[in-house]
């Protein structure tokens, strides 16, 4: 719920890890819609968020501004605030693209199998989550807690605020939040695999609900790790998302 700069979050905003702390994807949707509100007819091309510490379930506070208004580029800034303290933060790049049309060099692979074919996702928590209630979940390869790459199409099935349609941006960035959980290394009752940020590439904007995540994930001995997904919409892929994660023992 708005309130100004201020948001509300609900239950359906919690992750897998805490019931106190959010899913990555629901603070990364909010600023998603927030950033375009500044943007221009530029293309976002990136965003970068920060996970400062776990976004808790209270009232947030949320301000974006131009960092740099370039003639090709424009850089974007946002903060989110718990109690005056930044828990997460984000830059943004928007391109203007040239008038002449240039030749298309597509992202390689294709999901082969839509998101009908795919099977529901189980329940990771007995409570009311992000990504079991407030985004469908459909695998066409691999599954929660099943080590190794997947393949899911994610679908917001709600507002990310008040009665707002979704956006393609806010779609895009709440379904890339996902690369790790779906494409974890490791069992998940016997490791964390938290990312501490979220880097997302457009080539364009996507069309449609549904967003496919194609993921794998890469662990090193020393503890930390990447998930490098490729997120498609029905006409392929348009995006690649990367998030470095922190791997330890529960």
């Amino acid at each position: 719920m708005r309130q100004g700069d201020a948001f509300e979050p609900t239950e359906l905003t919690r992750g897998p890890w805490d019931p106190n702390a959010q899913h990555g994807g629901a603070p990364a949707a909010l600023i998603a819609g927030e950033l375009e509100r500044i943007s221009d007819d530029r293309s976002f091309a990136r965003i970068a968020l920060h996970l400062m510490k776990p976004v808790p379930l209270t009232p947030l506070t949320l301000t974006t501004e131009v960092v740099r208004d370039g003639r090709r580029a424009r850089r974007l800034r946002a903060d989110l605030k718990s109690g005056g303290e930044v828990v997460c933060f984000a830059y943004a790049l928007q391109i203007q693209g040239d008038p002449e049309p240039v030749p298309e060099v597509p992202l390689a692979g294709r999901i082969e199998h839509g998101p009908e074919e795919g099977e529901l996702a189980e329940r990771l928590t007995a409570y009311s989550m992000f990504g079991n209630d407030a985004v469908e979940v459909r695998f066409v390869n691999g599954g929660f807690g099943q080590p190794g790459p997947a393949t899911a199409w994610f679908r917001l099935t709600l507002p990310v605020v008040d009665d707002e349609p979704p956006s393609p941006l806010q779609r895009t960035m709440a379904a890339a939040d996902f690369g790790n959980g779906i494409s974890s290394a490791v069992h998940w009752a016997q490791f964390t695999f938290v990312n501490p940020e979220l880097t997302v590439f457009m080539l364009r904007e996507p069309e449609g609900e549904w967003i496919g995540n194609d993921a794998v994930t890469a662990i090193d001995p020393g503890g930390i790790g990447l998930a490098d997904a490729t997120l498609h919409d029905a006409h392929g892929p348009f995006a690649r998302a990367l998030q470095s994660l922190y791997v330890a023992k529960r």
